[in-house]
């Protein structure tokens, strides 16, 4: 198991992928997180900015500039002094460095992992076969797991030294559980089938060993090197609707006077996850980011998660627009940035936010800043190519959009994204394709009444009067109270004269 490393009032500690400042968890985003241990762990010389970036970016072709980014933002929270700059060469950690060996036994016994976080382990993947080739595949497999589950807010991995010492041993989740301190075990095994590998993965409740998710993949044998990091993405696109579920019961079986700020968060994730982008659910999320933040000022996540949904909330109709709501999203967004700003999914909320309220020039400087630092941020992509369309790059904003949608392509968002890229074809009239991914999202997301009336929309000025009043009909089926002012304010005034014949008896 892997040392931690003490310096001054830190303790960073890569078992837990978590940075200590007097015994609390410091606001790190992921790849800041990776320089600061590459740095620590070769504090007795320069690194280079070619094996920063490497272990920092594998296998990604990313500007130097990401790297300043994140130094930058290292310096902000460590202090200046902390990193030495070697001109045009590299960096060298500076301060201090006490190493502390891992206790034998239990990760839980030597450091304690947070309350509330949702901890995961990955253990090493089953290989069903003598090819010791497939072996490599399954361990770059798992690693990719642990990588990507990373990203997702609110969980804490349990590092792969640690994970993967449980190999050949034939432990039992609940005590693999009862070693790590985690609450949920994923699994894996590989198989050769007659040229396809079949890739079965399991999501297990640790405590009990309760099966709470399985599923399987199949590639060609002679794909599988070069699909490894799509079969990842595949997993978790599978996995991390199922974590949070799981996540959300667990919470729910608690006192609501023990929920922790991660656990609101998880609270407001879960309630859009569940419920879709209805006015109930959106308000039921605001809620809990604000109570998030009550327990935790600093939480920069949820200060841009905030934001981010007050300012669709506004521009979707389903929370009266006012300059004061204004004001207050705006502050919520530009705080977050100062609390987190080398954190890519608080940019890509946070800088959304600020495109959605207006600033879009400033949005639009924050949003690249969250693809640079993470390239595969779906929703920063998605966001950064609605704003560029916004300013008048409609070319570029949609393809910009297709590629983020496609990072992603099982994201339980992609509802909301086909629906504004829909509208923007609209405007740029590509019926046709605004018609069919207007279609798509209303299948993606079949409780999203907007993208229903889109599709109403799109049909009516296609000349396709009957259909389009079928879709209305629709719309109003998932949303009673849909009227001309909402279809106004969400989809223009033309569209609503357009469609106030069809929608009979709203105003």
């Amino acid at each position: 198991m892997q040392d931690s490393f003490h310096f001054g009032r830190w303790d960073l500690r890569p078992g837990e992928r978590q940075l200590l400042a007097d015994g609390a968890p410091a606001p790190l985003g992921g790849r800041a997180f990776d320089l600061l241990l590459c740095l620590v762990e070769h504090r007795d010389r320069m690194v280079s900015k070619d094996e920063l970036l490497a272990r920092v970016w594998p296998g990604l072709v990313v500007e130097e500039n990401n790297l300043s980014v994140q130094v930058s933002a290292l310096r902000k929270l460590l202090g200046r002094e902390a990193i030495a700059t070697v001109a045009g060469r590299g960096y060298r950690f500076a301060l201090p460095v006490r190493a502390v060996p891992a206790a034998d036994g239990a990760v839980s016994a030597a450091a304690p992992l947070p309350e509330g976080r949702a901890t995961i382990a990955v253990l090493p993947f089953a290989v069903l076969s003598d090819d010791p080739r497939l072996q490599f595949l399954a361990d770059g497999l798992a690693e990719d797991v642990i990588a990507l589950l990373a990203r997702v807010p609110g969980f804490v991995l349990i590092s792969r030294a640690s994970s993967f010492a449980f190999r050949g041993q034939g432990a039992a989740v609940p005590e693999v559980a009862r070693q790590l301190g985690v609450r949920h075990v994923v699994e894996g095994s590989v198989r050769d089938a007659g040229g396809l590998l079949r890739i079965g993965t399991q999501l297990t409740d640790a405590a009990t060993g309760r099966l709470l998710w399985s599923g399987r993949f199949e590639r060609p044998r002679e794909q599988a090197p070069l699909l490894q990091e799509d079969i990842a993405r595949g997993l978790i696109a599978e996995l991390e609707p199922e974590l949070t579920r799981a996540e959300i019961a667990h919470i729910r079986r608690q006192r609501p006077e023990n929920l922790d700020a991660w656990a609101h968060y998880r609270q407001a994730v879960g309630a859009i996850a569940l419920q879709g982008w209805t006015r109930e659910a959106m308000a039921e999320a605001r809620a809990q980011l604000e109570r998030a933040i009550a327990r935790d000022p600093v939480f920069g996540l949820a200060h841009a998660h905030l934001a981010l949904l007050t300012a669709l909330s506004m521009n979707i109709a389903t929370l009266p627009h006012d300059e004061e709501r204004v004001a207050q999203a705006l502050a919520a967004a530009e705080r977050a940035i100062g609390l987190d700003d080398g954190s890519s999914e608080v940019l890509g909320y946070a800088g959304c936010a600020l495109c959605d309220l207006g600033r879009h020039d400033r949005g639009v400087e924050v949003l690249q800043r969250a693809v640079d630092l993470d390239p595969s941020n779906a929703q920063a992509h998605v966001a950064l190519g609605a704003a560029l369309v916004l300013q008048g790059r409609a070319e570029a904003g949609i393809a910009r959009m297709r590629r983020g949608m496609a990072i992603s392509p099982r994201d339980r968002r992609l509802g909301f994204w086909g629906w504004a890229l829909g509208l923007f074809l609209a405007r740029a009239e590509q019926l046709d394709a605004a018609l069919a991914e207007a279609r798509l999202s209303a299948r993606r997301d079949p409780r999203f009444h907007l993208a229903r009336v889109l599709e109403a929309v799109v049909l009516e000025r296609q000349g396709q009067a009957e259909a389009a009043r079928g879709a209305l009909a629709a719309a109003r089926a998932l949303s009673p109270s849909l009227a001309l002012a909402e279809i106004a304010w969400t989809h223009g005034k033309r569209a609503a004269e357009r469609l106030g014949p069809l929608l009979g008896g709203s105003a």
